[in-house]
C-alpha cells in the first residue's frame, strides 16, 4: 500500500475539505462520543470572557461561528476551503477565504480567536500561532481544540495506519509546548472517552477520509462492536 500522506499536507487538506461530505460523515461519528463534548467546552471558554469580536479560523461548515453569533457577538470566520466559506456564509456569518498562516487582519482586532480541530492541518504551526497572537487584543485568548495521538487508535490499528506522524503535529500531547512561545499562559482541558463502532462504522469513517480511504479494504470483518478510544483537548491560551 502507498505511503500515507501527512495530515498537514496542503494538497491533502485542500482535497479533504473541497466538499462537506467527508467532514459530515466523520462529525456524525464524533458526536456519539461518551461524556462532555470538546466543542461545547470551546464555546463556553469563548463566552466566559464576554468578547465583542471573535475570529474563528478553520470554521468548517460554520456551526460554532453561528452559535457564537446567535449569542450577539460579532464573528468573522475564515477557512481555506471555498466550499466551507460558502456554507458558513449561508448561515449569515461574515466568512472569508484565507490562510491562518497569513491572516488578513490588523494587529489586535479580536478579543478571542478560535481554532478547533484544524491546527494539526497547518504546515507551519508556529507561524499560524504567531499570527493568531498578533490579531488578539491585550488580554485576549485563543481557544484551540485538538485530538490526542490515541484518537480512534483502535480503528486505525485495524486499518493498518501508523499514527507516529501525529507526534509532530498540534495534538493534545504537544499543544502546550507549541503554544508556550506565543502566549503568556496556557490552560488545558482534557477529554477522555470512547465509542462503540461496528465494522460498517469503521469502514464508513475510513472511506470518508481523503488521506486514508485506500485503507477501507484493510479493516477486517468482525461481529458486534469494538470499543474505540476518543482523546481530545481544549487549550485556552492568553496573551
Amino acid at each position: 500500500m502507498a505511503e500515507t500522506p501527512e495530515q498537514n499536507d496542503p494538497d491533502v487538506v485542500r482535497r479533504e475539505y473541497a466538499t462537506e461530505t467527508g467532514l459530515a460523515a466523520r462529525t456524525a461519528l464524533w458526536a456519539r462520543r461518551q461524556g462532555s463534548q470538546p466543542q461545547d467546552s470551546a464555546f463556553d471558554e469563548v463566552m466566559a470572557v464576554e468578547p465583542r469580536r471573535v475570529l474563528e479560523v478553520g470554521c468548517g461548515r460554520g456551526e460554532l461561528a453561528e452559535r457564537i453569533a446567535q449569542a450577539g457577538i460579532d464573528v468573522v470566520a475564515l477557512d481555506q476551503s471555498e466550499r466551507m466559506v460558502e456554507l458558513t456564509r449561508a448561515r449569515g456569518i461574515d466568512a472569508r477565504l484565507g490562510d491562518v498562516q497569513a491572516l488578513p487582519f490588523k494587529d489586535a482586532e479580536f478579543d478571542v480567536a478560535v481554532a478547533n480541530f484544524m491546527l494539526y492541518h497547518v504546515p507551519d504551526v508556529h507561524r499560524a500561532l504567531a499570527e493568531l497572537a498578533r490579531v488578539l487584543r491585550p488580554g485576549g485568548r485563543l481557544v484551540a481544540a485538538t485530538n490526542g495521538v490515541r484518537q480512534l487508535a483502535e480503528l486505525w490499528e485495524l486499518a493498518g495506519r501508523d499514527l507516529s506522524d501525529r507526534s509532530t503535529l498540534f495534538m493534545r500531547e504537544t499543544g502546550e509546548d507549541l503554544l508556550a512561545p506565543h502566549f503568556s499562559s496556557v490552560r488545558t482541558i482534557v477529554f477522555d472517552g470512547s465509542l462503540e463502532l461496528s465494522v460498517d462504522d469503521m469502514r464508513d469513517y475510513v472511506a470518508n477520509s481523503v488521506a486514508h480511504k485506500q485503507r477501507v479494504t484493510v479493516v477486517p470483518d468482525f461481529e458486534g462492536t469494538r470499543t474505540v478510544t476518543t482523546s481530545s483537548a481544549v487549550f485556552v491560551a492568553a496573551i
